[in-house]
């Protein structure tokens, strides 16, 4: 059997109660919004502190790379000059596949001992999560192809016209380049003429490079 009390509704309370309910029904509500908007607060502030802290941390490792390529390249290079110097007099010899195999060697210590990449033709490869990134690539100038930017290009610019734009080599010259990732969101990106080479503009692209000769 039903309790009445049961069957009595919001509506049904005096006014007296119901401004009683309501006056509650506020406040609890009000604690909630505060407790939200202080929680939101709480992350937002957070998500800043860990990008901060991720971001001084890519800085410093790309500072570490930086510094170990630049105490490792000289060593690496007295060993690779060495080892030409081998695989010419092999080849002045007549002994081609001693020169042969001394040259595969190089390239191999090149990328194994600097971690040195060959021309990948542009950096489409990489995402804004890699901005600050650094990556050694060994490249041949050239004069063709399209390049967007100045100092800093965007990702889909070939590497080896951009590095020619850069000053970081010449056209045809063989060279060592230290690739940059930048994260350029909203970022124009200002064409100019360099070098031989005219780079274009571009309103924005995600993600961008900067090239130096190592």
């Amino acid at each position: 059997m039903s309790d009445d009390n049961d069957l009595i509704g919001l509506d049904d309370l005096p006014d007296e109660a119901r401004a009683v309910v309501d006056e509650a029904e506020r406040a609890v509500a009000e604690v909630r919004e505060r407790a939200d908007r202080r929680s939101a607060e709480i992350r937002e502030s957070a998500d800043r502190e860990c990008e901060a802290i991720r971001a001084q941390a890519d800085a410093e490792l790309a500072a570490i790379q930086q510094s170990t390529t630049r105490e490792l390249a000289p060593l690496v290079r007295t060993l690779l000059d060495q080892l030409r110097d081998l695989q010419q007099r092999y080849a002045r010899d007549g002994k081609l596949d001693e020169a042969l195999a001394i040259r595969a060697r190089v390239r191999q210590l090149r990328g194994d001992l600097l971690g040195v990449r060959s021309d990948p033709g542009n950096l489409s490869e990489f995402t804004a999560g890699d901005g600050g990134r650094t990556v050694l690539i060994e490249v041949v100038g050239r004069t063709d192809g399209s390049v967007w930017g100045t100092d800093m290009y965007t990702a889909d610019s070939r590497l080896a016209t951009a590095a020619v734009h850069a000053g970081a080599v010449r056209e045809g010259e063989r060279g060592l380049v230290r690739v940059t990732i930048v994260d350029s969101a909203d970022q124009p990106f200002n064409g100019s003429q360099r070098n031989g080479i005219q780079s274009f503009d571009y309103a924005n692209y995600p993600v961008a490079y900067r090239v130096e000769r190592v």
